[in-house]
């Protein structure tokens, strides 16, 4: 029997598909991996929402915001803008505590300061990242100490002509 898979779509054979309960419920997936790397992809979505909340110190119920922070991690990923709003948190939790007209308008202003942050945000994942070889190209020298330099006097005594 067909199954088919939560994540992408695909049917596969019940008994090679990855099975997960959830909910006394039966949920497929094509593999363990893909649900895995599934799982990581909404813990990091959930975080980014989690900390954007703590910022505006509320849960923000507008789709305004929802539809601002999606359009950014279509260029940038979840993982990147939670990185960038758990470093910078104390200043936009300083910044969002302006007046504004509306809701609206404070997601924009909010969603503006991220466009215009995100581009230039150093962010390194961890998860991936691998350790720094450094290969060093330098010339084998056989180093040898040169006998010290006479000096006129010294020359003077080995000929024997002191004064």
């Amino acid at each position: 029997m067909l199954v088919k898979c939560r994540i992408c779509g695909n049917k596969t054979e019940r008994k090679e598909a990855y099975r997960v309960v959830a909910d006394g419920r039966n949920n497929y997936y094509c593999n363990e991996t893909e649900y895995m790397g599934w799982l990581l992809k909404r813990k990091s979505k959930d975080n980014t929402y989690n900390i954007i909340y703590g910022i505006f110190g509320r849960k923000v119920t507008n789709t305004a915001l929802y539809k601002e922070i999606n359009g950014l991690a279509e260029v940038y990923t979840y993982e990147k803008i939670y990185a960038y709003l758990k470093e910078n948190k104390a200043y936009l939790d300083n910044v969002m505590e302006k007046d504004f007209p509306s809701e609206y308008a404070q997601i924009r202003y909010f969603a503006a300061i991220l466009k215009n942050s995100l581009a230039d945000f150093k962010y390194e994942n961890k998860t991936t990242k691998e350790p720094k070889r450094i290969y060093i190209d330098m010339p084998d020298y056989k180093f040898s100490r040169k006998k010290p330099k006479k000096t006129l006097a010294e020359y003077e005594e080995e000929a024997g002509g002191g004064v």
